[in-house]
């Protein structure tokens, strides 16, 4: 009688441990499926652009990737091929911030690179709200949340 409680008590450990293995696999295995997509991506666009650095993702429409070389800034997409290029002078952060405030009474909390529906954009982020301006022309390409006046 003993030795049927021990072995079903060891049967239990194994199943416990088996269970466990396997749902840490389903939970582990598609995120570092994505991590090693993730690197090939990164990793194509350093080989295809010399002295590229400050790679970036943003997810809006669908994933890009953002980087910058000392002459160019680089928007591209999700297999590392380029969308579209500007001159790194023509980066104003200052008059996105300006634009986002006085135009859309959002006070920029962080700002960055992003890409819209299909044009580079400014992603402004207030405390409650989220605006992206348009690159070139600092139009609004979308916005979520509340206007933000402080």
């Amino acid at each position: 009688m003993r030795f049927n409680r021990r072995f079903t008590a060891l049967l239990w450990i194994v199943l416990i441990i088996l269970v466990m293995g396997i749902w840490s696999l389903f939970i582990s295995g598609p995120c570092r499926v994505h991590e090693q997509s993730e690197q090939a991506t990164i990793a194509k666009i350093q080989k295809d652009v010399s002295g590229i650095s400050g790679i970036t993702t943003h997810v809006f429409d669908y994933k890009t990737y953002q980087g910058y070389t000392k002459s160019k800034l680089y928007w591209f997409d999700v297999d590392g091929k380029v969308i579209t290029t500007r001159k790194i002078n023509t980066l104003n952060y200052k008059q996105a911030k300006k634009v986002a405030k006085d135009d859309y009474g959002i006070k920029a909390k962080t700002i960055e690179l992003g890409y819209g529906y299909n044009n580079p954009c400014y992603v402004i982020t207030s405390d409650v709200s989220q605006i992206l301006l348009d690159y070139d022309s600092y139009q609004r390409v979308y916005q979520r949340g509340v206007k933000y006046d402080g």
